[in-house]
């Protein structure tokens, strides 16, 4: 018997499995090699807030990553640190005429024209304010540029820059000496009304103040009117003062407007200024760029 046997005669490869074959004896060569570690980096997106000019000082702002409402975060709608709140709702239905009458100069025909307005808290613990943007429908005989508490007449129309009659109000209730300024109305600049906000600018500031006091001159506070964009559905707001900032307090945004105000407390002196950082928030509570 012969046990030298033959082994089977092999097919040749293909070229393909003679590839296969290499690239296998290649890899199993290759020395190992980890795989980066995946880091995830939340977006950082500066927010910028823009104060309205105000006696000449415009005031910017920027919020960091980790405030609340900044991109890549599940912030709630109102910050934090927003714990304090200015709106009291509708104005009052008995209210309504008492507004209505502040928006007007003396002079001019009436009643204004109610657009906007809100119950809002007042300057001191026990007093409110009702805010409003009102048109005049009648052509004025004398219109005054800005008046408070006790209003004169004055000499001559509106000016070329504010034709279209709209103006900005706040009346203070209940009346009472030791509130300073019991009222003030102002006309809004045709080209401010006419400007839209936009998603890059969700705020158009209509009508301001940033110095108005209690008699007493312990508390100075600042207030500002808006036209809102859509997206907008929260704003906040908080003095800079003396290098301090206050607390961050909610305004209100309702029916395409928006109201802020901050109170400083402390002595003060008459024409002192209080500086405004103001940011907004969309329904999910991502920053809108305010300006």
């Amino acid at each position: 018997m012969n046990t030298e046997l033959e082994p089977p005669r092999v097919p040749p490869l293909s070229a393909a499995e003679r590839s296969r074959m290499r690239n296998q004896l290649m890899e199993r060569t290759r020395p190992a090699t980890r795989r980066p570690a995946r880091h995830w980096v939340a977006p950082m997106v500066g927010v910028g807030a823009v104060a309205a000019v105000v006696a000449g000082t415009l005031v910017v702002t920027q919020n960091s990553p980790d405030e609340p409402g900044a991109a890549g975060t599940s912030a709630s709608l109102a910050s934090p640190e927003a714990r304090v709140g200015v709106d009291l709702g509708a104005v009052p239905q008995g209210d309504v005429a008492k507004i209505v009458a502040d928006c007007q100069f003396p002079g001019e025909g009436g009643p204004a024209q109610l657009v906007w307005s809100r119950h809002v808290r007042g300057i001191t613990k026990d007093s409110s304010a009702l805010v409003a943007l009102a048109l005049n429908t009648k052509r004025a005989t004398a219109q005054p540029t800005v008046t408070r508490g006790g209003r004169k007449p004055g000499s001559g129309g509106a000016p070329s820059t504010a034709k279209l009659g709209y103006r900005y109000c706040m009346t203070r209730i209940p009346p009472s000496a030791k509130l300073g300024a019991v009222g003030a109305v102002g006309r809004v600049e045709d080209k401010a009304w006419q400007t839209e906000a936009t998603a890059q600018r969700g705020l158009v500031a209509l009508g301001t103040t940033d110095g108005d006091f209690t008699n007493d001159l312990t508390t100075l506070q600042a207030w500002r009117l808006y036209r809102a964009h859509p997206d907008v559905a929260k704003v906040e707001a908080r003095y800079v003062l003396g290098g301090k900032t206050g607390p961050w307090t909610s305004g209100v945004v309702d029916g395409g407007f928006a109201y802020i105000e901050v109170q400083a407390n402390g002595k003060f002196t008459v024409g002192q200024r209080l500086k405004t950082e103001v940011r907004a928030f969309d329904a999910q509570g991502r920053p809108v760029p305010v300006g």
